[in-house]
């Protein structure tokens, strides 16, 4: 994912590129998409899309994504970097993400751990007390679909949480994380920070 993601195309992401797919769309592309496999099915996807009416613009989003998911919202920064909210319809779990576009590099997946700063938070004491509670922490994405991520400093700092669990997906919620992406004034990357980890067990 993070190679596909670093040679995506550097053109902007604009609102052009959003798309709603009208209520009969799954029923028809999984009619004429179903019998494909791999690559072919995803390619038949973006054909889909197209014969729906998406704009070129979607199209092109859709493909950079490798016709895995579609852009269903876009929430722009007063800075260069705005917040894509894609849809992964084919997934079991997870179906809601978030990518920070228009900066350097162009698309950046916020629950691609690549981009985290995971050693601090393993480093961190309340992690290591909740750790040291639920041996089998896990870490998963926090809500993303309709909500949206902190953004400050004019986009220049993104604020995204993330949830502690006991083990699996569906099990209980043992801590929550919040993690800063910082960008300079012309949208490059410049890493993540841990803001907090704060403990707490709910269902």
């Amino acid at each position: 994912m993070l190679a596909r993601f670093a040679a995506a195309s550097a053109m902007p992401v604009t609102a052009a590129a959003v798309w709603q797919p009208d209520a009969g769309f799954m029923t028809r592309f999984h009619a004429q998409c179903d019998a494909r496999r791999g690559a072919a099915f995803n390619t038949c996807f973006v054909a889909a899309m197209r014969q729906a009416g998406a704009s070129v613009a979607a199209i092109d989003f859709a493909r950079r994504l490798d016709g895995e998911a579609y852009l269903q919202r876009l929430d722009r920064t007063s800075g260069r970097i705005a917040v894509a909210h894609v849809f992964y319809p084919f997934r079991a779990n997870e179906n809601d993400a978030w990518l920070l576009v228009n900066g350097t590099p162009a698309l950046i997946d916020v629950d691609d751990h690549k981009f985290l700063a995971l050693d601090a938070l393993r480093a961190a004491l309340p992690y290591r007390e909740i750790e040291r509670h639920f041996p089998n922490v896990s870490f998963w994405p926090g809500g993303r679909g309709r909500a949206q991520p902190e953004i400050r400093m004019a986009g220049q700092e993104i604020v995204v949480g993330y949830l502690l669990r006991d083990q699996c997906h569906a099990c209980a919620i043992v801590g929550e994380v919040r993690f800063a992406f910082d960008f300079d004034h012309t949208g490059r990357f410049l890493g993540t920070r841990l803001m907090s980890v704060t403990p707490g067990q709910r269902r």
